[in-house]
């Protein structure tokens, strides 16, 4: 005996399959869709980081960074190496040149605490200081145009400079900072530390005829 499905049970069982495709579709699209992490988790996990500027594989792509996180803070949205600003912290980005979409490492900024020797023709002649203490063995020029004018007014041998950057110095005598984010003042160093900061500017000051006074 032939049994006949009415044209009711037909279209029940067509809705169904297109249920299910539809709800299948939006579980394949959810599980491919790139987790980009927002920009607090990231620092949080790159500061922990020993190894931050090792390259890596990331699961996502430039679109979809600037989708999750908006224009970058420093350069365009196509350039080379793109930053973005997260509280006093930054997150610098590099692109491979053969594939602009692809990310090829991505870290969390340093952070370095510099006291200022001397200025001369809008350089400021630093030394880093860390854990408190000054490495009077150590010359970094750095460009003024870091700090707001309001900080520059303010600087004198032993202002302690905090500025954010890239990880890396140009070995150059003096050295200098290969790509500064941002300057500000944190205070000064005690007066127990000028005596060596002075000698130390004079000295920097007699390796250059031009930075005399």
């Amino acid at each position: 005996m032939k049994m006949c499905i009415s044209a009711k049970a037909a279209w029940a069982k067509v809705l169904a399959c297109v249920i299910v495709l539809s709800v299948g579709s939006a579980f394949a699209a959810c599980a491919q869709k790139p987790k980009v992490p927002t920009k607090e988790k990231f620092l949080q996990s790159s500061e922990d980081d020993p190894d931050r500027h090792r390259m890596r594989d990331f699961d996502f792509t430039r679109s979809d960074l600037l989708k999750a996180w908006g224009d970058p803070t420093i350069g365009g949205s196509d350039s080379p190496t793109a930053v973005w600003e997260c509280g006093d912290k930054y997150i610098v980005v590099d692109f491979s040149a053969d594939d602009p979409e692809k990310i090829e490492s991505m870290y969390a900024s340093f952070t370095q605490d510099l006291v200022v020797l001397f200025s001369y023709s809008e350089v400021i002649y630093v030394s880093t200081r860390d854990d408190d203490v000054t490495d009077t063995t150590s010359c970094i020029g750095l460009s003024d145009s870091w700090l707001s004018e309001e900080d520059l007014s303010k600087i004198e041998p032993g202002t302690i400079l905090r500025i954010e950057f890239d990880g890396w110095f140009m070995e150059t005598y003096p050295a200098q900072i290969s790509e500064p984010y941002s300057a500000k003042i944190i205070g000064k160093v005690p007066d127990s530390e000028m005596a060596a900061i002075e000698t130390h500017a004079q000295d920097i000051r007699e390796r250059f005829t031009d930075l005399e006074e």
